[in-house]
């Protein structure tokens, strides 16, 4: 049983890799908004904290945990993460549906940090 449990845990590890790797591309995508600058995975310690994905924009760093059901969404967000944008990604998404995605979260996240400078 503990030799299936560490099976799946490492296919669930590298899908989570894959779908982050998918969101850094699709954030290079030429139909980006302007405010978006670039993407790339966290580092060690961001991961740590709960990030996957770090965006550069127009207001700063805007971070993105990436996740591949509503169900680990909605888990994520049960933590109070306010300040961590929750993409879901799944393996039938394109690269665009991913951007919109990405975009449609992150704006909010965006819109905050707007607000807060007035």
């Amino acid at each position: 049983m503990q030799g299936v449990r560490r099976v799946l845990g490492k296919l669930a590890n590298e899908r989570g890799a894959k779908n982050e790797d998918r969101v850094v591309e699709a954030c290079a995508l030429p139909a980006r908004p302007p405010w978006l600058l670039s993407a790339r995975k966290a580092t060690r310690a961001e991961d740590a904290q709960g990030i996957d994905v770090v965006i550069e924009s127009d207001v700063g760093k805007l971070f993105v945990q990436v996740k591949s059901s509503r169900g680990g969404k909605a888990r994520f967000v049960e933590r109070g993460r306010a300040h961590v944008a929750v993409v879901v990604v799944t393996h039938a998404d394109s690269s665009e549906k991913v951007l919109r995605k990405v975009v449609g979260e992150v704006s909010r996240l965006r819109a905050q940090y707007l607000k807060l400078r007035g």
